[in-house]
């Protein structure tokens, strides 16, 4: 599919979508590690519950960004070289009744992370992170907002880390049911991104390219008229920009 290209290598890319997956559930293993150690937090059990879910899913992540990147011809011999020797879970055997966590064994996941990045050609991770980090940290937006996204953010993780289980390989797969499926997928993450650009633009925002960006997805996704409504609404506070107003008014087939 065109979301797999070389040429456009970013966030929406199956191998790298996994690979965020992965990091992110790392460090999400790191956090509830400190809070299972901390002997006075009162969810310390629910963060040893959480630590044995999400290291597993690291694995099988950064497994299923392995397997398409091997796929494409990719030299993945770095990373196949420490997965044989990962250790199944975090939790280590103790000579007392509590249980004690290994954090060294994220050290064989970061690095993983870091050579299927290395694997990954075309890839500009700086950028994604700035991109990433921006939605959620934007200054310009109040609390609440911010709050929106990264709620929405992470629901959108959590989506794809469930799609991704979901998913169990079969010998012979209904190519048009995949198609449809990953159509389907494709379009609720656009539903997910028109919100998190909402949120973001506001209602006294100038950005040109988000606001670009924005009105576009609201064409593809069949809303002529709030595209219309929002360029109207954008060139009245920030100015004309042609590329808002040629998506705005774009030809669009009869209903």
């Amino acid at each position: 599919m065109y979301r797999d290209s070389v040429n456009a290598i970013d966030e929406h890319d199956r191998a790298v979508g996994a690979i965020l997956i992965g990091e992110s559930l790392i460090a999400q293993c790191e956090r509830a590690v400190d809070t299972f150690r901390n002997p006075h937090a009162h969810d310390r059990w629910r963060a040893a519950r959480e630590i044995h879910d999400d290291y597993p899913e690291i694995w099988r992540q950064l497994d299923r960004a392995r397997s398409v990147l091997a796929s494409r011809g990719a030299n993945t011999a770095a990373y196949e070289e420490i997965r044989p020797n990962v250790k199944p879970s975090l939790a280590v055997p103790s000579a007392t009744q509590d249980t004690e966590i290994d954090i060294e064994a994220l050290d064989d996941a970061r690095r993983a992370v870091a050579e299927l990045k290395l694997a990954v050609p075309g890839a500009d991770w700086k950028a994604i992170a700035k991109r990433t980090i921006e939605l959620v940290e934007m200054p310009s937006l109040h609390r609440r907002h911010r709050l929106a996204v990264g709620t929405i953010i992470t629901g959108l993780l959590l989506a794809i880390v469930t799609w991704f289980v979901a998913i169990t390989p079969e010998k012979k797969v209904d190519k048009v049911l995949a198609m449809r499926s990953e159509i389907a997928e494709i379009a609720n993450q656009r539903k997910v991104r028109i919100e998190i650009l909402a949120s973001a633009i506001g209602s006294t925002r100038c950005n040109t390219p988000l606001a670009q960006e924005y009105v576009k997805l609201l064409v593809m996704d069949g809303r002529g008229p709030d595209a219309e409504t929002f360029a109207d609404t954008y060139t009245g506070r920030c100015g004309e920009d042609s590329t808002v107003e040629n998506w705005a008014n774009a030809p669009r087939p009869r209903r």
